[in-house]
């Protein structure tokens, strides 16, 4: 590796680190605020940079704040990939996602608030391509589900594009109600509940 190469991999580590911290400060900040009470100033004070540093990785404060998902949809994305990784069978593998998507928001309950109680009833939201992302990030649970009816785990007559949507959107309500209540409790204490509900409903009987 020559000197060049590797003052511009260290530069682009840079980088990457900063804009990493620009979005971490942006959700803070806006978890707190709402998206139209917050301002670049405060975020950029909370993440230590200039204000227009802000403006070299964003076109403007809506810009950041409709990227955010698209930072976070990759490590979420990454990590659910691992935690799937040696399990074997349709119905274990659903019970994981359900696990993994309340631990991911359990442990995140900032991002929750914006996506969920303020990004996800923004009109301008469906039109950004955060949306879109986010659309893809949902394959994993598609293809587990097309997995369990080859399988014979999941009832051939259900509609594997309906089923995801019911599934999200259970996950959805729960981690809502949640954070209306302020995250009173644990979400995890959740996850078998809709497990069972999810499998109970659309899961092939079992031959007595």
């Amino acid at each position: 590796m020559n000197m060049v190469h590797f003052l511009s991999q260290i530069a682009m580590s840079k980088k990457i680190a900063k804009r990493q911290a620009i979005v971490q400060a942006a959700i803070e900040v806006f978890s707190i605020k709402s998206f139209r009470d917050s301002n670049i100033r405060e975020i950029a004070k909370r993440a230590n940079v200039a204000e227009g540093t802000i403006y070299k990785y964003f076109k403007d404060k809506e810009d950041l704040f409709f990227s955010i998902p698209m930072e976070k949809t990759k490590g979420y994305v990454e990590q659910l990939d691992l935690h799937l990784q040696g399990i074997t069978g349709a119905p274990n593998k659903i019970r994981k996602f359900i696990w993994y998507y309340l631990h991911f928001f359990n442990a995140n309950p900032e991002y929750g608030r914006i996506l969920l109680l303020e990004m996800r009833v923004s009109k301008r939201f469906i039109k950004t391509k955060t949306y879109a992302s986010l659309r893809k990030s949902t394959r994993q649970i598609l293809g587990i589900l097309r997995e369990g009816q080859e399988e014979g785990t999941i009832r051939k007559d259900v509609n594997i594009y309906l089923l995801r949507q019911l599934i999200l959107g259970i996950l959805e309500h729960v981690v809502t109600r949640w954070l209306l209540k302020q995250e009173k409790y644990n979400l995890l204490e959740r996850h078998k509940e809709v497990g069972d509900l999810v499998l109970h409903g659309v899961g092939e009987p079992k031959m007595s």
